[in-house]
C-alpha cells in the first residue's frame, strides 16, 4: 500500500472544504425561520438562543442586519422571543407569501406562556433566503431595535 494515497486523500478533502461555502443558506423561507426557532428550542432548555456570532448572523440574516447586530452596543432584549428569558411553545411557522425574490411568513408562538406574533420579511440572494425584517404587530422592527441599541 502506497503512503501517499491517504495524504492525497486527506488534502483533497480539505481542498474540498475549503471551496464550500460556511454553511449553505436556506433553500425555502419557512425553513429559514424554522431553524432560526430551533436555536431556542421549546420548553425548558439549555439552548441560548441566536449566538452573536459573525458566522451565524451571516447565515440567517441580510447584510444590513448583521452590520446592525456588529454596530450594536447594548441590547436589551432578544427581539424573536420579545424579552430576554425565553421558554418557547407553540411555535407555528405559517406558509410564505412569496412575490419574486421577497417573502413574508407569520409567526406566533408562546414565551413562558404568553402568545406573541411576528411577521418576518426575508430576501432571496443567489445562494438563498435570509430574514431582512421582522415585525411586531405594534410596528417595532428587528432594524428599529439594533438602531436604536448603538
Amino acid at each position: 500500500m502506497n503512503a501517499s494515497h491517504p495524504l492525497a486523500a486527506a488534502a483533497f478533502g480539505l481542498a474540498l472544504l475549503a471551496a464550500a461555502p460556511a454553511q449553505a443558506q436556506f433553500a425555502t423561507p419557512e425553513e429559514a425561520v424554522k431553524q432560526l426557532y430551533a436555536l431556542y428550542g421549546t420548553g425548558k432548555t439549555d439552548l441560548m438562543g441566536l449566538p452573536n456570532e459573525p458566522k451565524v448572523l451571516r447565515r440567517y440574516f441580510v447584510p444590513a442586519v448583521v452590520q446592525g447586530y456588529q454596530k450594536a452596543e447594548l441590547i436589551d432584549a432578544d427581539f424573536f422571543v420579545q424579552g430576554q428569558d425565553f421558554e418557547l411553545s407553540d411555535v407555528t411557522v405559517a406558509p410564505a407569501m412569496v412575490t419574486g425574490d421577497k417573502a413574508t411568513i407569520a409567526v406566533d408562538l408562546k414565551n413562558m406562556g404568553q402568545p406573541l406574533h411576528l411577521d418576518f420579511e426575508l430576501a432571496k440572494g443567489k445562494d438563498g433566503w435570509r430574514i431582512a425584517d421582522a415585525r411586531t404587530p405594534k410596528g417595532d422592527t428587528l432594524r428599529k431595535m439594533l438602531a436604536r441599541s448603538r
